[in-house]
This record gives structure tokens, C-alpha cells and sequence, in this order.
């Protein structure tokens, strides 16, 4: 968890979610967005889905063993009442005390995942949003399987778990690009190699900064 005391105000806290599928970029993008918030003067939080929480640990050990012992539904109620925490113990807090909270993976990623298995996205979207803010801002990385699948393997140095098959990330990437490309908050940035990480993190400022002018209130010094 990073964060920093800002020297701008906003009249209310600010959530923002990166998402896509496993090797997009997201960790990168949402460590550069949170550097420049903090650089500009804005009180920010970077907070990860899975959390480290004993739900997230449970997520985890599935991604390094295997699923094969859990059902679809065990594991979209685990990573449910894993959110349940996180909102709780940090999202709705940090909201409280007007930060800007970017999410490095939200339940976007539980929607696209768990659909992906059979269940009903827009019974895990009903059910979430009972329990978890809206984001105000949800970033879309987009980026083709194969090329995350080599970033895991080569730029990560590790063999790809078990969330990171091809043939899945294949049918996660449409979930995410068919159930939300068209929502009015949601924004979908291209996240090839052939884009420096920098230009990507300029596209999601460019999103972004709009957004906080919006509920920025005023600076002290």
C-alpha cells in the first residue's frame, strides 16, 4: 500500500480501477498513475485485488495449485467476500477521507474471470455492487494473450499460472471488451509492446486528470 499526504483537495474521494487481462500492464500503469497523483499534490492510495487478506491467499494458492478442486462459484464467493474486505478495511475509508484510490485490479476482473468459467456476469456485477463502489474511472488495458503470456514467462521470469492459459486470457479479453467497452465510465487503452510505457501512462492521464478537476476543490499551501 502506498500513499502520501496531499496538498490539493477534492470535495469527495476518487476511485479509479485498472483492469485487464493477466500481463496487461496493469501493476506498471497503476504504480505510475499513483507516482503522478503524488507528484501533482493529490493525497493518493494504490490498493491490489487479490489482497493479501485470507481470502486473497486462498485466490492465490488456487492461481499456483490449481482449480481443479474448486468450483466457479467457490471461487467467485472467494474472491466476493475477499472484496467485502478490502472495501471495508481500505477502499471506503480512504474514499472517507477524500483520496484518490486506484485499484490494481477491481471486480471488473471478477466479472470477466468468473464468467469465463459459466457463471452470469451480470449476477456477480449485481451482487458486487451491493458491497463495493462504482468506480468512477475504470481503465481497460487491453492487450493480446500472446504477448502477455511472454511478458509473464520473460519479463516476470516465471511460468504462468493458473488464471494465465492462453485459450482463457483469449476468452477473458472479450468479457472485458464486449461487457463493458461501450459504458459511459469505462475507457479502453491499448497496452501493446509497441507502445512505450510512458505514452500508455500519458493515455490514462489524459482519462484521469478530467475526472479530478471535476471534484477538486481548492489548494493550500
Amino acid at each position: 500500500m502506498l500513499e502520501t499526504v496531499g496538498r490539493k483537495i477534492l470535495k469527495r474521494g476518487l476511485l479509479v480501477a485498472i483492469e485487464g487481462i493477466d500481463g496487461a500492464g496493469k501493476t506498471t500503469q497503476t504504480r505510475l498513475l499513483v507516482e503522478r497523483l503524488m507528484k501533482n499534490g493529490y493525497s493518493a492510495i494504490t490498493l491490489h485485488e487479490p489482497t493479501n487478506g485470507q481470502y486473497g491467499q486462498r485466490i492465490k494458492e488456487i492461481a499456483t495449485n490449481g482449480r481443479h478442486k474448486t468450483t466457479p462459484e467457490e471461487e467467485s464467493e472467494l474472491f466476493y467476500l475477499d472484496r467485502i474486505d478490502d472495501v471495508q478495511r481500505n477502499v471506503k475509508p480512504a474514499l472517507h477521507q477524500k483520496k484518490i484510490v486506484v485499484m490494481d485490479r477491481y471486480y471488473f476482473s471478477n466479472i470477466a474471470y468468473q464468467s469465463e468459467r459459466g457463471l452470469d456476469p451480470v449476477s456477480i456485477e449485481k451482487a458486487n455492487e451491493k458491497v463495493a463502489p462504482i468506480p468512477d474511472v475504470t481503465i481497460i488495458l487491453d492487450l493480446d494473450p500472446e504477448v502477455a503470456l511472454e511478458r509473464i514467462t520473460h519479463k516476470r521470469n516465471s511460468a504462468p499460472n493458473h488464471f494465465e492459459k492462453k485459450k482463457k486470457l483469449d476468452r477473458v479479453r472479450q468479457v472485458f471488451l464486449k461487457q463493458f467497452g461501450n459504458r459511459l465510465n469505462v475507457t479502453i487503452i491499448r497496452g501493446d509492446d509497441k507502445r512505450p510505457i510512458q505514452t500508455i501512462a500519458s493515455d490514462i492521464w489524459k482519462v484521469i486528470e478530467p475526472k479530478i478537476k471535476d471534484v477538486e476543490e481548492s489548494m493550500s499551501e
